[in-house]
């Protein structure tokens, strides 16, 4: 498929600024799996394309609204943010949710933080058989594992467009 043919897919990236560095890292590790798609051609928003001077919070909020899906990077600091708990939660989480695919981007843990709701919807991390229990990508070492992290996960992205449009 020629690269013109592509499915054009536009994703909303939800994080905590206090997580800004890993999930920078974390960003680019992905958009390097995701270019070469041959099926979709993904275009990323994220605040920093939020221009000077602008209303940031209407931009976000219009982004949020405008993309195909909200990747959720999930953390305490995360789970722990006042705009994201108001602002973008409410939009992927409960009756009329808006399509999303939560990553567990650092160790959380589901019966003694406020998961937001998001305890109901199937959050990824990497699973492997030397792992006792599935992992964050900060639990992931550098290299590799995290890598492979990221690899899956740009699977089970591509499973789930696939899936939703059949």
């Amino acid at each position: 498929m020629n690269k013109d043919e592509r499915t054009p897919i536009a994703f909303f990236v939800s994080y905590a600024h206090r997580n800004e560095c890993i999930a920078d890292k974390f960003i680019d590790d992905l958009m390097e799996i995701l270019k070469p798609s041959k099926k979709y051609n993904y275009k990323i928003w994220k605040d920093s394309a939020i221009i000077v001077g602008a209303e940031w919070r209407q931009q976000i909020l219009e982004a949020r609204n405008r993309c195909d899906f909200g990747l959720l990077l999930i953390s305490p600091a995360f789970l722990g943010s006042e705009f994201i708990t108001n602002e973008e939660l409410p939009y992927y989480v409960g009756e009329n949710r808006a399509p999303s695919i939560p990553v567990m981007l650092s160790k959380v843990n589901f019966d003694l933080h406020d998961m937001k709701g998001l305890d109901k919807l199937q959050i990824f991390r990497y699973k492997r058989k030397r792992y006792k229990e599935p992992r964050s990508y900060v639990e992931c070492k550098n290299g590799n594992p995290r890598r492979e992290f990221v690899f899956s996960l740009f699977e089970a992205i591509e499973s789930k467009l696939a899936k939703n449009s059949a």
